[in-house]
């Protein structure tokens, strides 16, 4: 499969979001349902999460023609050494980033979006954010992939796990303990979600523990 052929790149890109989206909703349903959790849902989160959706295709544009010019090169490493540098690279930027959205006002004043979202999450609560936020983010990977060549399908693989972990750490409830091992739970972002100054983690709260940012609920 050629990804750099717009015919395969564009229906795939488009495919891809549109069926995240579809999922994450199906998935935290599911969830609610089995676990009897209350949803409540309104019409302008469903439209804000839509406006979202378009946001993170669009985002992914910029990364593909750097990608055509040469800026961005991926090699052929290994794919699960690639997995592996995107998942602490990202995890270690994505704290720095959400530590200062809580704490430079501009930022602060994004970020406050996604935490309209405090008492309980819906299955929406992953789209629910400022566009920025989800511009920021697509920036951030793009920077990433111009400084560091990565194997194609091992940042590929990382895009599945950032999506599929970030539909976890939002599913309603306090079902998970607050921590898997090294990673972040629902729980623990829940508790974030409530003390806003605690617990910025994404995928571990190795660096939450480092800088004494992290609280259990």
């Amino acid at each position: 499969m050629d990804l750099k052929n717009p015919l395969t790149f564009f229906p795939l890109l488009i495919t891809a979001n549109i069926l995240a989206f579809i999922l994450t909703i199906i998935i935290s349903k599911l969830w609610n349902n089995f676990y009897n959790h209350k949803e409540s849902l309104h019409k302008k989160e469903i439209i804000g999460s839509i406006l979202i959706l378009f946001v993170n295709i669009i985002i992914a544009i910029p990364g593909y023609f750097l990608w055509l010019k040469g800026i961005v090169v991926f090699s052929n490493s290994n794919i699960f050494l690639s997995f592996i540098s995107v998942f602490f690279l990202m995890d270690f930027l994505m704290y720095v980033l959400h530590y200062l959205s809580h704490n430079i006002g501009v930022l602060n004043k994004i970020h406050s979006k996604h935490h309209e979202h405090t008492d309980s999450f819906n299955s929406v609560s992953l789209y629910h954010m400022s566009p920025w936020e989800s511009i920021f983010f697509g920036l951030l990977l793009t920077m990433l992939t111009v400084i560091f060549q990565f194997n194609l399908y091992g940042f590929i693989l990382f895009l599945i796990f950032n999506w599929l972990y970030g539909v976890m750490t939002h599913l309603n409830g306090n079902t998970f303990k607050h921590s898997l091992f090294v990673f972040t739970t629902n729980t623990f972002h829940k508790t974030h979600h409530k003390l806003n100054h605690k617990n910025y983690g994404f995928y571990t709260f190795l660096w939450d523990n480092l800088f004494k940012t992290e609280m259990k609920d």
